[in-house]
């Protein structure tokens, strides 16, 4: 027996133009079942807003980066991400160009082969090393990061180089 489920998407305006649109998802144990995705447009615009569109002393949320800060990231770096670790717990990334990745490449061969790291340890450096180079808020350092979380820096990491072109969107033979 298959556990593939049909799903099914409708709209009562037939217009989907946006990812503003609110799904909610009908599920059911039953494989004979169809889930129903509904879109409902019931969030006005005024609830969603773009960076750009905030005040550059607005904070993004209550104790994190202003507007500004963010703006200014985005002009620096490009592409500026956030990611939720808990509910109240958000770190702001950028991406990680080729320039720095190999710098990070060369340095971590050289530490392993100095002795100074085991494979092990050249991993967790490697997180270590791009979280500290990445994350934009709040300030990462690998020296007084006792108090965070173990796997940020790995999460961080992984995220970073995805969004920097690790890891392909979608790869179809031809």
């Amino acid at each position: 027996m298959s556990n593939e489920r049909k799903v099914v998407i409708k709209s009562e305006s037939q217009d989907i133009d946006s990812l503003e649109d609110i799904v909610t998802i009908e599920m059911s144990d039953d494989p004979d079942d169809v889930d129903i995705l509904e879109f409902n447009n019931s969030l006005s615009d005024e609830e969603y807003k773009s960076v750009e569109d905030l005040e550059d002393s607005e904070h993004i949320w209550e104790g994190g980066p202003t507007a500004g800060q963010i703006k200014e990231w985005k002009e620096q770096y490009g592409e500026v991400y956030v990611t939720s670790i808990t509910y109240d717990k958000h770190i702001v990334w950028r991406v990680l160009n080729r320039v720095e990745y190999k710098h990070i490449v060369k340095k971590m061969e050289q530490l392993m082969q100095s002795g100074q790291l085991s494979s092990a340890e050249a991993n967790m450096w490697n997180e270590e090393t791009i979280s500290e180079m990445c994350i934009l808020f709040p300030v990462y350092d690998r020296k007084q990061a006792t108090g965070m979380m173990a796997g940020v820096p790995s999460l961080i990491a992984q995220e970073v180089l995805e969004a920097s072109g690790f890891v392909a969107l979608e790869v179809r033979q031809l």
